[in-house]
């Protein structure tokens, strides 16, 4: 193997890459659309998990109407409105993804 690839490895291996953003970074972007196609990623993936687990075990965990979808604007309506209810929580676990 080359030593310029090995040495490139050896300087990009310690540096920490998240995907998730944390409640901090998230709060501080609130307002612009960084964080959109994470949140529609969220929505789906809830989605998904919602009809394996009506597939699989005939259970649903929530009921959304099939034509009811949520905008980024909803999706983070919801977020701060569970944020503001539960301020403790999100203060203790504000760098967390």
């Amino acid at each position: 193997m080359n030593y310029k690839t090995i040495l490139f490895f050896l300087l990009i291996s310690p540096c920490a890459v998240y995907a998730q953003p944390s409640t901090k970074s998230f709060l501080e972007h609130i307002d612009s659309d960084k964080y959109d196609s994470y949140l529609y990623g969220l929505e789906s993936g809830l989605d998904w998990a919602n009809e394996f687990t009506y597939r699989k075990h005939n259970y649903e965990i929530f009921c959304k109407p099939n034509d009811f979808e949520l905008s980024a604007s909803n999706l983070k309506s919801l977020i701060i409105a569970e944020i503001n209810n539960n301020p403790d929580f999100f203060n203790k676990y504000s760098e967390a993804p």
